[in-house]
Formats: structure tokens, C-alpha cells, sequence
């Protein structure tokens, strides 16, 4: 194996690895809604997530978060002079781009 097809496997390996993180978060995203839909929790479901966690759960910065507020994709608050975000509103929007 030459350096380059060394390199062209590695690039390879990286995509795929990528995907597989894409995947596993979509997954444990999926169970997380789930869980809390069958657990009939609903106040679960409607409560308020500050930014770090909206961009925690997104897997996002807080400026793509603002940019993605601002279009209006993701419905928000503004409690205080604080902006929340509510988790289920959160959660659908994930399902939507995955």
C-alpha cells in the first residue's frame, strides 16, 4: 500500500466514522423521545431548555442555533432575558432533518 491509497483509507475511515456518530446520536435521540412518550410524562415533553442544552442536543453552536432561531425553524421563548427552547419542539425538529 502506497501513501496515498494509505491516506484515501484513511479519509474513508474518517467519513465513516462520522456516520456512525451521526447515526448513534440519531438513535439515542430517538430512544430519549420515545422514553418520555411512553412514559406519559408530558410535562417532560413541555419543559423549557436553555440554549447550552438546545446546542448540546443539536450538536450545534450557539450562533447556528441563533441563526436557526432566527429563520424561525424552531419555535422559542423569551423567559426573563433569558430565550428557551421547548425540548419537544427540540426533539421534532431533529427528527425532521434526520
Amino acid at each position: 500500500m502506497n501513501t496515498q491509497q494509505f491516506f484515501q483509507s484513511f479519509d474513508n475511515l474518517q467519513e465513516e466514522v462520522k456516520e456512525l456518530k451521526a447515526l448513534q446520536r440519531r438513535i439515542l435521540l430517538l430512544l430519549e423521545n420515545f422514553r418520555l412518550i411512553s412514559s406519559d410524562k408530558s410535562s417532560v415533553l413541555e419543559d423549557w431548555i436553555s440554549v447550552k442544552e438546545t446546542c448540546a442536543l443539536l450538536s450545534c453552536s450557539e450562533v447556528t442555533l441563533w441563526k436557526i432561531r432566527k429563520e424561525g425553524i424552531i419555535p422559542f421563548t423569551r423567559i426573563k432575558r433569558t430565550i428557551r427552547f421547548k425540548r419537544i419542539d427540540v426533539l421534532n425538529y431533529l427528527n425532521q432533518i434526520g
